[in-house]
């Protein structure tokens, strides 16, 4: 059969525009996936990491993207709830196709997602602390803050060595993160010396904790730790205030979070320390200077240490797409490898079971006000 010219011109325009196909593809934006909780009660920390990711997203296209193609956050919102975050990563997974997810904050959910990760052959950030993720093995997964079972050490250290606690009492949250850092904290406090008095949980719809830290005081304790989440964490404090409780208590990271200072006086925080992920605050340095200030600007809100550690998780991923490429296995491979990157809250190394972070800090609000100031940073492992 001989071509006519009208065939061949069609022909060359077919196979132009096959040809095409691909190079369309490789020049579009890169799809990172976030399945954040942007609605309902857990969206008082949400919200931070949310707006931090959106900060990066537009530093690094504004740098350049990843050598030279941009990237683009496609969010998916987990709520409060375990299946809502598997539905949404699974969403983004079948409908974006990403290079690379970030998980949210809550435990719960990170363990619900995980069996999903896994499935997909994804790396994924997560800022998570409960020890069960990490425990898990799933090789996939990388935590850029500290693990509750660090943090849990880091209570445990200030109230023995500053505080001088020899009775000490644990209030928690009733969940895998809650449970889990309380029996870590209670281990220690054994293994010290200084047995816990008392044990008490509250459920994470529970309004009134009167019962739980006057059960407490009458057990002769002289220290509280608390683990908690941001709004029950406001609510304990106020209601420890009201109860008229003398000891020292030292709760966890979310009770110091902006949406949870909000809803505090300056007299709930008397007498109460925080272990946080990272002191953020102006004088810790012009990076985090210029990382809070451009933040404030930008959102009209203070900056937190949960959003922080999501700023620097995706300048990390940013990196490793420069040197290692998008192929998900090897941008896995290539930050299981990363040792002391610097970010601006941590300087990052991943350990075997994917734990970025290893140090803390104490913080206090100054007398009468609720600025915080940092009492003392702490390293572990």
């Amino acid at each position: 059969m001989k071509l006519t010219k009208r065939d061949i011109l069609k022909f060359t325009v077919a196979v132009s525009v096959l040809t095409a196909v691909p190079a369309i593809a490789q020049n579009g934006p890169i799809v990172i996936g976030a399945t954040v909780p942007t609605t309902g009660p857990l969206s008082l920390t949400g919200k931070q990491y949310f707006n931090s990711l959106k900060m990066a997203e537009e530093d690094i296209n504004r740098a350049g993207g990843i050598n030279g193609r941009q990237i683009k956050i496609v969010f998916e919102d987990t709520q409060a709830s375990n299946s809502t975050a598997v539905n949404a990563f699974v969403k983004l997974v079948q409908e974006e196709k990403p290079a690379f997810v970030f998980l949210s904050s809550y435990s719960t959910q990170n363990i619900a997602v995980a069996p999903e990760v896994k499935k997909s052959g994804i790396p994924v950030m997560y800022a998570g602390g409960a020890d069960a993720v990490s425990d898990a093995g799933n090789e996939w997964m990388f935590r850029i803050r500290p693990a509750d079972s660090l943090a849990a050490a880091g209570m445990v250290q200030f109230a023995k060595g500053n505080l001088k606690a020899t009775k000490p009492g644990i209030l928690y949250i009733q969940n895998d993160f809650g449970q889990g850092g309380a029996q870590v904290a209670a281990k220690q406090f054994e293994a010290a010396g200084s047995p816990v008095v008392g044990m008490e949980a509250y459920g994470q719809n529970d309004k009134d904790f009167s019962a739980q830290m006057l059960s407490l005081r009458q057990k002769g304790a002289d220290t509280i730790l608390a683990f908690v989440y941001p709004q029950d964490g406001a609510m304990l404090l106020r209601q420890a205030k009201m109860l008229g409780l003398k000891m020292p208590i030292v709760a966890s990271s979310a009770a110091f979070v902006p949406a949870a200072l909000q809803l505090l006086s300056p007299s709930d925080l008397d007498n109460v320390s925080g272990v946080v992920d990272a002191f953020v605050d102006t004088s810790a340095g012009e990076r985090m200077k210029d990382f809070i200030d451009r933040y404030k600007e930008k959102f009209s809100m203070e900056a937190d240490p949960y959003g922080l550690a999501y700023y620097d998780g995706a300048m990390l991923m940013a990196e490793g797409m420069r040197k290692a490429g998008t192929d998900p296995k090897a941008l896995r491979d290539w930050l299981a490898t990363v040792k002391d990157w610097p970010g601006i809250g941590h300087a990052y190394t991943f350990d075997a079971k994917g734990n970025g972070v290893s140090d803390l800090a104490v913080v206090r609000a100054k007398p009468g006000t609720k600025s915080l100031e940092l009492v003392q940073p702490i390293k572990l492992n």
